[in-house]
């Protein structure tokens, strides 16, 4: 067979590349030629007939499987056996990856300059291929925040949804079955929400013309609505009825809109009275139901360690009281930033870890009730990709939690997760991977987060794989089990004014100021605790970096960004290391060492100044520039795009002008590095 697929390639001109014919079944023709429209490779058509030359992929719906799919060999080409329209689109995207295509974003499809058959791909044909979890298996894109999907997703117009289809393609080829975003509150506006309904319809028809579902979701109350959501209550006297409320917003985002599942969020930070909380949720759910019986209702188990209450005799987190209320909900139990279930949490939303939310979640398992599980592949605000780091770490975390929860289901003997879900905040600096990455492992959990990069990678990158295995481990070591991960973090002037108030959302961490002001034991903890790892794993990084610099990669966009996120990470790590340096040596009153540490900080601020410049100047996005790196206007409460700060590096100069005032006595104001 090789050999018959061998001389269908040499038999196609090299001007021309090779030509692949997509022969649908009855029915799955609309869907698969927006698949083949999104594939940007001239060669690849849809045709009613196979073709004498070249190769051809063609489907049949023959298996009695949901969301199923074989790939067998034929003379010159494949059949993909499917059990539906899913199926099918997911044996044609494989049958292409199988020819050396990759999808990477929705905006840019890795396609090879000559396809051909990877030998190492036999291993899959033959094969039946089924979804590991049957439910859904998805993205909710973080419409709340300034990011790509924000713009194709929640704004109107040709180019988005233009953006919306290519998102919806990509979620597909990755084997997701579901996408969701939450509303804003911007459709109060008649005219605004008139426009809304319109344009989401549409988009809604687009998705479910690819079979996947659709959700959306909402808040219920405006008291702890810090990011402009759509919200249910916004009365704080406590003298509206909230049912009135409810009868009066509900149908802004149920009339008219075929949406197949509503989530319901509660904020954070503020909590209301238990019973007040759980009469909201049922009347809502009950509202959902007689709107839209086939919808389903979900609830979002968040974060918070300081936010516990009591009812029914029992103390427990706030997030937690949906266990009290319509037993129809699916509870989505939430986890933040790149940390999991099974290890340490680093203080993020005051948790040590999240061993009670994992309970939790086993907990549904047990009652019978569907389990759902809704983790993070970017966190965005100070954190990650704004400050930027390269995260590979993000991998590593998502596979771990679904092994282990699949481990410890089948220990109890319990049916495991229905449904995985990721909350998702932006693509740029090599996010994209972390999704991608995420949605295959929810189809089919491989043995190890390396085989997650080694797929996403193929042949393009694969001499990459290894140092970013190594990355995602060595960023678990110091960023996790060493608690570094808020030192790499950025701060902005509301995460100091909510330390403050005692409001934690990422890790906390000790802030220059408070190291000058210790006392000289605690400065010599902090020195061999902190400083000195912190400068082991600057140093571990750069010898990545180097490693990285010295691999035979082709020249391209996915090369040249993983080049670039090891050299900001490796300029983030040495540039936080030499800030506490020169504060600890300034405390010791010796000039020398801080003169040697303020040079590698010079250094660091300019090497990561550089990979930012080169990055920016390359992105992924398809959209204007300003989306990510400017002042878009937009609906969130952001007023830049997710990246702004990174253009700038704010959070870095952030921090030198810090220190230049406690060093110095330099009065140069530090950027606030917020709205």
């Amino acid at each position: 067979m090789k050999a018959v697929i061998a001389l269908a390639l040499a038999g196609c001109s090299a001007d021309d590349g090779v030509d692949i014919a997509v022969v649908p079944a009855a029915g799955t023709e609309p869907a698969l030629r927006e698949l083949v429209a999104w594939t940007p490779y001239p060669g690849l058509r849809v045709t009613d007939e196979r073709p004498d030359g070249g190769l051809a992929i063609e489907v049949a719906l023959d298996l009695a499987c949901a969301q199923c799919y074989r790939i067998d060999e034929v003379p010159g080409g494949w059949v993909v056996h499917a059990g539906d329209l899913l199926g099918a689109q997911y044996g044609v995207a494989h049958a292409l990856e199988n020819l050396g295509f990759r999808f990477r974003t929705p905006s840019d499809t890795f396609v090879p300059d000559a396809p051909a058959f990877d030998p190492e791909a036999g291993a899959s044909l033959g094969v039946l291929h089924e979804p590991a979890i049957a439910g859904q298996r998805g993205l909710q894109l973080h419409t709340l925040h300034p990011i790509e999907a924000h713009f194709a997703l929640w704004q109107t117009g040709d180019d988005a949804e233009r953006d919306a289809r290519r998102i919806f393609d990509w979620i597909v080829k990755n084997r997701g079955n579901h996408v969701q975003w939450p509303a804003l509150d911007d459709i109060m506006d008649p005219a605004r929400h008139a426009e809304w309904v319109t344009a989401t319809q549409a988009l809604l028809g687009r998705a479910h013309d690819r079979g996947l579902t659709v959700g959306l979701g909402i808040q219920i109350f405006g008291r702890s609505n810090l990011q402009q959501a759509f919200d249910l209550a916004d009365d704080k006297t406590g003298t509206v009825p909230f049912e009135s409320e409810l009868a009066a917003r509900l149908p802004l985002v149920t009339t008219d809109l075929d949406f197949d599942a509503y989530v319901l969020s509660f904020g954070e930070f503020y909590s209301e009275d238990p019973a007040r909380f759980i009469a909201a949720v049922d009347a809502t759910t009950r509202a959902i139901h007689d709107a839209k019986p086939a919808a389903s209702v979900h609830a979002s188990i968040h974060v918070g360690a300081d936010q516990r209450v009591t009812y029914n005799g029992e103390q427990l987190p706030y997030y937690f009281l949906v266990k009290y209320a319509d037993p129809s909900i699916v509870s989505n139990v939430h986890t933040v930033m790149f940390y999991n279930l099974f290890e340490d949490a680093g203080g993020a939303y005051d948790h040590a870890d999240f061993s009670e939310h994992r309970a939790y979640l086993f907990d549904q398992m047990r009652a019978g009730r569907p389990a759902a599980y809704y983790p993070e592949s970017a966190y965005w605000i100070a954190f990650d990709n704004s400050v930027p780091l390269y995260l590979p770490l993000y991998v590593r975390s998502r596979w771990l939690d679904l092994d282990g929860i699949a481990r410890q289901a089948r220990d109890e003997g319990l049916r495991g997760l229905d449904s995985h879900l990721v909350f998702s905040s932006g693509w740029e600096w090599g996010y994209w991977l972390h999704d991608t990455a995420t949605l295959r492992a929810s189809y089919a959990l491989p043995a190890s987060p390396r085989a997650l990069i080694a797929e996403a990678f193929g042949g393009d990158l694969a001499p990459a794989v290894d140092p970013v295995d190594a990355l995602s481990e060595l960023e678990a070591r110091y960023l996790i089990g060493g608690r570094l991960a808020p030192y790499l973090a950025g701060r902005d002037v509301l995460i100091d004014a909510g330390d403050q108030l005692g409001i934690h959302s990422q890790p906390d961490r000790v802030t220059f100021d408070e190291l000058a002001r210790a006392d000289a034991a605690t400065r010599d903890a902090f020195a061999r605790d902190v400083a000195a790892p912190l400068a082991d794993f600057a140093s571990a990084l750069e010898q990545l970096r180097d490693r990285v610099h010295g691999l035979a990669l082709a020249d391209s966009r996915w090369s040249r960004e993983l080049v670039d996120g090891f050299d900001v990470t490796a300029a983030r790590a040495r540039f936080v290391a030499s800030t506490y340096e020169a504060v600890l040596a300034s405390a010791n009153a010796d000039a020398a060492a801080v003169a040697a540490a303020r040079d590698q900080l010079a250094a660091a601020l300019a090497a990561g100044h550089a990979a930012v410049a080169r990055r920016h100047a390359d992105p992924h996005h398809a959209g204007p520039r300003e989306q990510l790196f400017g002042r878009p206007a937009n609906a969130t409460v952001y007023g830049f795009g997710y990246l702004y700060q990174a253009d700038m590096l704010c959070y870095w100069e952030r921090e030198r002008a810090q220190l230049a005032a406690l060093l110095d006595g330099a009065t140069e104001p530090a950027p606030a590095c917020t709205l």
